[in-house]
């Protein structure tokens, strides 16, 4: 044969590789479509013996379960999943609150761990608590803060001592017999004063006529100037501030004065006035309580309305009066005077039957000439133009059921403690309005709170 080309040779190799591509080909489509027809078969099978399994009789229940097979176990339900959550946290929060408590919490002594205990039953008897004093006894404490009282001593002795703690008065009238020298007077003064504080928690009242000449009572103070040497108001202020000065120095913080009655030569009084017509002795007296303001004293106006047409001491007769002249009151209201001082006299033409301290129309019209805000503070009770003609009991509640707000009580007649004994009686009795009383305090201890 004669010998093929190189191209040929490679020809015929292409072909043969390719016959031989095609014979693997074909084999292993043999083999799937055998691979084919066994599954089809194998799935025929299947199904013949699931027939057979239906119609064959029912297994017993142990031997079927043990044919389930573990894939086709059911999901458990989702309420069960979180309850076994549920009981794994509370397991935790169990173990981590006993270690909380036996490890990390302080340990308290079983006596000292409070326990509750059950309120008791109406049968026990339950400890009667502390007994808060009653309203009345509260009110004996305070009612001395009413009197303003004079006495005969120049020391605190044990005796004064133990009248102050007993009645625990709101003020003190300085008289001649209590006014030896001025380092004196201070030593008593001060006593007084912390002896007050230590009992009521309240300053007193250090009250004085200290007018200027004929009546300064304490006689060693350079400022005497009688009220008709006043010419006009700068010097009345002058003297107004002059007195209060050396006043407030000794401790001294109520000046009784000026003196306002408007009064005839003949009169009892006239002597301590200021002697001029009532529109300039009001101009006068708004000065003087402006210089004595401008000290820090406090000024009582006197003796509204006025001892009128009275030639002979008004302190040993009870007397009436008619028409007096009230202006220059009214014109000193203008500086503000904190108390106003009521004459011992019977004005017919408000009250016939009784002196004004114990009318309650008299007080009202004081009141409706001067204001319901300045206090009111008696005339001396302790006079004879009393005595003679009421009871001890009536001088010292009357005119607090009309309503004065301060009682002077110097003893000069009958001793302070009389006087104190016979309203506290009283007041045991409920002979004496509580009401107007607890006004009449609080409108003084307000006052006190404006002491300097």
């Amino acid at each position: 044969m004669p010998e093929k080309s190189k191209d040929e040779k490679l020809e015929f190799l292409k072909r043969e590789e390719i016959r031989t591509m095609q014979k693997d080909i074909a084999r292993l489509r043999e083999s799937e479509a055998q691979k084919e027809r066994e599954r089809i078969a194998a799935l025929k099978s299947e199904k013949v013996k699931k027939i057979v399994r239906e119609k064959a009789p029912e297994e017993k229940p142990a031997e079927k379960e043990e044919k389930i097979s573990i894939s086709r176990l059911p999901k458990p339900s989702p309420f069960k999943k979180y309850s076994i959550r549920l009981l794994v946290l509370l397991i935790f929060f169990l173990l981590a609150g006993s270690f909380i408590w036996f490890f990390v919490l302080p340990k308290v002594p079983l006596g000292e761990i409070i326990l509750w205990v059950e309120p008791p039953t109406e049968k026990e008897t339950i400890p009667p608590l502390e007994e808060t004093p009653a309203p009345k006894e509260e009110l004996k404490d305070r009612a001395g803060q009413l009197f303003i009282v004079g006495f005969e001593e120049s020391t605190l002795t044990p005796e004064l001592k133990e009248f102050f703690i007993k009645y625990k008065p709101g003020g003190v009238l300085l008289l001649s017999a209590n006014i030896k020298n001025k380092e004196q007077l201070k030593n008593l003064i001060s006593d007084l004063q912390n002896l007050s504080l230590e009992q009521t928690g309240l300053p007193l009242l250090i009250a004085v006529d200290q007018e200027g000449e004929p009546m300064s009572r304490i006689f060693f103070l350079e400022e005497k100037t009688s009220q008709v040497q006043i010419a006009n108001s700068g010097f009345a202020f002058q003297v107004g501030l002059g007195r209060g000065q050396e006043l407030k120095d000794l401790g001294v913080n109520l000046n009784l004065a000026p003196v306002l009655d408007d009064i005839k030569k003949e009169d009892f009084y006239f002597g301590r006035t200021f002697q001029r017509p009532p529109e300039i002795a009001g101009e006068l007296a708004i000065s003087l309580i402006l210089g004595q303001k401008e000290a820090g004293i406090l000024t009582a106006i006197k003796h509204f309305p006025g001892y009128v047409g009275i030639s002979f001491d008004p302190r040993n007769k009870l007397t009436e009066i008619s028409s007096p002249e009230i202006s220059q009151f009214k014109k000193a209201m203008e500086a503000n005077p904190e108390l106003v001082m009521m004459a011992n006299v019977i004005y017919r033409d408000v009250d016939p039957a009784l002196p004004l301290i114990f009318s309650s129309p008299g007080v009202q019209f004081l009141k409706d000439n001067l204001g319901s805000d300045i206090l009111i503070i008696s005339e001396d009770l302790a006079q004879n133009a009393l005595l003679a003609n009421f009871s001890l009991k009536d001088i010292v509640t009357k005119p607090i059921e009309a309503g004065i707000d301060i009682l002077l009580f110097s003893g000069w007649r009958v001793p302070a403690e009389d006087g104190l004994e016979a309203f506290f009686a009283a007041l045991e009795k409920k002979e004496v309005s509580e009401e107007k009383i607890n006004a009449a305090i609080s409108r003084i201890i307000n006052l006190k709170q404006t002491l300097k």
